[in-house]
């Protein structure tokens, strides 16, 4: 299973990344990265054509998008959070099957658990706005 430890560092790469270019300064591009995660699964719910996974998943993906709002408007922590769950949610799919390549939810849960990590920890030092 190399999608995972592929993830991982992928997540804590592009924290990185985004930290050292001054992306992270506002909480909007923290906004839109969560965002942007959580449109996977819809776009490969329409590539598989199943009509009750695209609403499942566009349903998701609308709470995971208030999440980000939420997030934008209160605080970064939000957004951390949102990433951690988005994680969860993936591992949730290895066991019940995704829309999508069958490596994508480990490789995803991977991303987002490091990159909410990487973000946790970059507020914690005062690093990124909270």
């Amino acid at each position: 299973m190399i999608a995972a430890p592929i993830g991982t560092l992928a997540g804590a790469f592009m924290m990185w990344c985004m930290y050292r270019s001054g992306m992270l300064a506002v909480r909007s591009g923290l906004a839109v990265l969560l965002a942007a995660i959580a449109s996977f699964y819809p776009v490969f719910a329409v590539q598989s054509g199943d009509q009750a996974d695209i609403i499942l998943h566009l349903v998701i993906f609308t709470a995971f998008i208030l999440l980000a709002v939420a997030g934008f408007r209160r605080g970064a922590y939000l957004i951390a959070g949102g990433l951690i769950a988005h994680g969860v949610f993936d591992i949730g799919l290895m066991v019940l099957g995704a829309p999508g390549p069958v490596w994508w939810p480990a490789f995803c849960a991977a991303v987002d658990i490091a990159a909410g990590t990487v973000l946790i920890r970059l507020q914690q030092t005062r690093k990124v706005p909270l």
